[in-house]
């Protein structure tokens, strides 16, 4: 009983069909997984040693943004009690702003909880 397949002195590949490759052909399909397999791994190392480089300049710009935050936050504080007729300074005026601070706190517990769901 003889195979209708083509005799090649070659290697099997496996894949979605058998197929056989010259020697020279899986020698250069070699190189290239090779050379591919190299570059990626070292794509993760360098990767991998700019996000360790990058880390305390990442914290930085963290507590910079927060710092705005606060800020922008205190002076729409100040604004809105300002508006309400609250001279800067006075006891009102730092009451109000307690209060505020207080109410956007919960207001963003709110949120922190409802985005659980």
């Amino acid at each position: 009983m003889t195979s209708r397949r083509p005799k090649f002195d070659g290697v099997p590949l496996w894949g979605w069909v058998t197929t056989y490759l010259s020697r020279n052909a899986w020698t250069i399909f070699h190189q290239i997984y090779n050379t591919v397999h190299m570059a990626l791994w070292a794509l993760l190392v360098t990767g991998t040693v700019l996000l360790l480089l990058h880390i305390p300049q990442m914290r930085d710009a963290r507590a910079v943004a927060e710092a705005q935050r606060a800020l922008e936050i205190s002076q729409e504080n100040k604004l809105y009690c300002e508006k309400w007729g609250m001279r800067p300074g006075t006891h009102e005026h730092i009451t109000c702003t307690m209060d505020l601070d207080a109410i956007r706190a919960k207001v963003e517990q709110r949120i922190v909880e409802n985005s659980n769901y």
